[in-house]
Formats: structure tokens, C-alpha cells, sequence
């Protein structure tokens, strides 16, 4: 996996976007275009925007973030004291019937 330096991953599957925080906020997510109203969007107003995360009920914590290689795949990986988990998300675009799908689907699996 490739690790990133940025302080967010970008999610997306040409049809919208998310933008995910290393502590596996999702700060911004346009549904179901890209220029359509934001459904979280707390990277403007953290009191107003809203957001979707699955944190660690522990302060303390340390996050790193990876991309699958080559792909669109994010990784994020939390450790705490009491242990570790990772989130995984993707938005699933797959070709059928020779076009591409493009489902309105943000899909986080925790490991």
C-alpha cells in the first residue's frame, strides 16, 4: 500500500467525492454529483456542516492512511492503548452491460 501526506483521502467514483480525515471523518461528501448540495461538510463549518466518523472512544490515538496500490481504495489505521482497527473505504464504479456503473454507494468496512 501506498502511504499519502496529506491530512485527508479523497474518495470517489466519477460520479461524487468524499474526503475522509486521517481519524476516518468524513468531512465532505457531494451526493449524489459533484455539484450537488454537500451531505456532510464539516471541512467548512465544523458546528453546521455534519460529518461521519467512526472513532476511537480513547483521546489518545495515532491514525496512518494509506491508498491500495493503484487503485482508489483507502486504508486508514488507528491505534489506541487497547488496541488497533482499520477502516477501509470505497466507492464502487465497475463496467456493465458496456457502460459504466457508477452506484451512489461510500462503502466503509471496519476491520
Amino acid at each position: 500500500m501506498m502511504k499519502h501526506t496529506y491530512d485527508m483521502g479523497i474518495v470517489g467514483n466519477c460520479a461524487f467525492l468524499a474526503l475522509i480525515g486521517t481519524d476516518t471523518t468524513v468531512r465532505w461528501l457531494c451526493w449524489p454529483r459533484f455539484d450537488s448540495s454537500f451531505v456532510f461538510g464539516s471541512l467548512l463549518d465544523e458546528q453546521k456542516g455534519g460529518e461521519c466518523s467512526i472513532r476511537p472512544v480513547s483521546a489518545e490515538f495515532t491514525s496512518e492512511q494509506r491508498y491500495l496500490t493503484n487503485t482508489n481504495v483507502l486504508s486508514t489505521e488507528i491505534t489506541t492503548p487497547e488496541g488497533r482497527y482499520r477502516v477501509t473505504d470505497f466507492a464502487p464504479r465497475f463496467l456493465q452491460y458496456e457502460r459504466y456503473y457508477k452506484p451512489l454507494m461510500l462503502v466503509r468496512k471496519i476491520e
